[in-house]
């Protein structure tokens, strides 16, 4: 199924979006350094110079634009089937007034079995 496809690649998109904010030490000093000060000034330069902070701000703009996408790709999916769901309506009202004006008209008018 499409939508089962879809929504297991935002799920991921959502996993690796959390990795990459809350479950890495990308972001934060890591722990070591709270045992080893003198290389904390080493770390952080080396981050300014890798420009760690802005690249996973593009990152994240560009997940952003991801799951603005996969959002679309399911907002298509719910209205298709909204349509889907609309013929399935129409087709039974349909059928219920087929039955109704054979029941009435030709089995209880014209043939008087009823």
């Amino acid at each position: 199924c499409v939508c089962a496809c879809v929504l297991s690649c935002a799920g991921q998109l959502f996993v690796q979006r959390c990795y990459v904010n809350l479950h890495t030490d990308i972001l934060d000093t890591p722990d070591i350094f709270w045992e080893f000060d003198e290389f904390v000034e080493h770390y952080n330069s080396s981050r300014s110079y890798l420009e760690i902070a802005k690249r996973v701000d593009i990152l994240n703009q560009r997940l952003d634009i991801v799951k603005d996408l996969y959002d679309m790709l399911n907002t298509e999916l719910s209205l298709q089937h909204g349509y889907k769901l609309e013929w399935i309506v129409i087709w039974l009202i349909v059928l219920e007034v087929a039955i109704e004006v054979i029941w009435n008209i030709i089995i209880r008018d014209v043939l008087k079995l009823v």
